[in-house]
């Protein structure tokens, strides 16, 4: 008798800025690698890093040490650290600002670092993300959690990209987010972002406008904490610190699931509502790396404007923020991840 081998549903590529143990930086990117790495649902091909909420470099070194410590063996690519044209400095300077403050520092002080990797000359992540997908057309999706620098310099790469990712998940944007003139990833590359939404893929895009409406308490990271596997103990311990920084400097209940929202879209599409429309990025004045949607058949006055002519993509508007903290805590839970090492008994 054969036991038939599982085959999990998403072949996944996730290109990421991820920041855990790093004081005063969201740790959202490694919820989102989390799930994906507890599913049996996924198999994570690549890690792929660009500079973003963190330096490529510090990236690197997160997602190294997460990947370690849960026992993971996942191959992590450095890739972009600096955008298409966006100068680096005002998000360099805007991203450090907080981590040297006295709050940071003691919310952190018993948070392990990231460990001392290096990635060694090797900034190859774009180059690999073109080749994994050339090599398998129709097999790989890409989840986008970062600015899409490396997946606009795949796409010079590999033109056919586009059409040979099975699907490509984005999260970034803020159409219309109060007090949100920018969304950080869309922010610190808006020409990657429009290279990215025009290549006429299979896009799903995943904007500020619904993650604002996600939440995880620290009552959820407790139920974290009474599950005994690597991922669980490890997300637990560096994602405390960034809840009590959100409430207690940004006023805020608990932390926004920006980027894992955008991992579950690919493990349970019923928990968003999606709509359909053409999107194209802003790239000039003070609404620079905006985001702008229009249904192609509805336009009603356009006088003057050459609309772009690109395809249509999914836009994600809402979401049922209980079952994707459910999804979430359940799915870290599991104890059959194959990409995982049991926790020691």
């Amino acid at each position: 008798m054969t036991t038939e081998t599982h085959r999990p549903a998403h072949r996944v590529i996730l290109d990421c800025d991820p920041g855990n143990g790093v004081p005063a930086t969201d740790i959202d990117d490694g919820l989102a690698l989390g799930l994906l790495l507890a599913s049996p649902e996924v198999h994570v091909e690549a890690v792929t890093i660009a500079t973003g909420n963190t330096h490529r470099d510090v990236g690197y070194r997160v997602a190294r040490t997460m990947l370690d410590e849960v026992g993971a063996d996942v191959p992590v690519y450095a890739g972009a650290a600096s955008a298409l044209v966006e100068p680096a400095t005002p998000w360099a300077e805007r991203r450090e600002a907080g981590r040297v403050s006295p709050q940071a520092t003691e919310l952190w002080s018993s948070v392990p670092g990231p460990g001392e990797y290096d990635p060694a000359g090797d900034y190859s992540a774009a180059a690999e993300i073109a080749r994994r997908v050339a090599a398998e057309p129709g097999e790989i999706t890409i989840v986008a959690v970062g600015p899409l620098t490396n997946i606009a310099h795949a796409m010079q790469l590999h033109p056919g990209l586009a059409r040979d990712a099975r699907r490509i998940v984005i999260m970034g944007g803020a159409f219309d987010v109060p007090g949100f003139l920018q969304e950080l990833n869309f922010g610190i590359d808006p020409e990657a972002a429009q290279v990215v939404l025009a290549s006429g893929g299979d896009i799903t895009l995943v904007p500020l406008d619904v993650t604002i409406t996600t939440t995880l308490l620290l009552d959820d990271v407790d139920r974290l904490r009474g599950v005994s596997t690597p991922v669980a103990q490890y997300l637990a311990t560096t994602t405390a610190p960034w809840i009590r920084y959100c409430e207690s400097e940004r006023e805020m209940s608990g932390c926004r699931l920006h980027d894992p929202l955008a991992a579950a879209v690919l493990l349970d599409p019923e928990l968003v509502s999606v709509e359909r429309a053409a999107v194209d990025v802003q790239l000039t004045g003070l609404v620079r790396s905006r985001p702008v949607r229009w249904d192609p058949n509805g336009v009603k006055l356009a006088t003057g404007i050459d609309l772009p002519a690109g395809t249509e993509i999914d836009i994600v508007v809402g979401v049922d923020n209980a079952r994707l903290v459910d999804l979430l805590l359940t799915e870290l839970a599991r104890t059959d991840a194959t990409q995982l090492t049991p926790a020691a008994q």
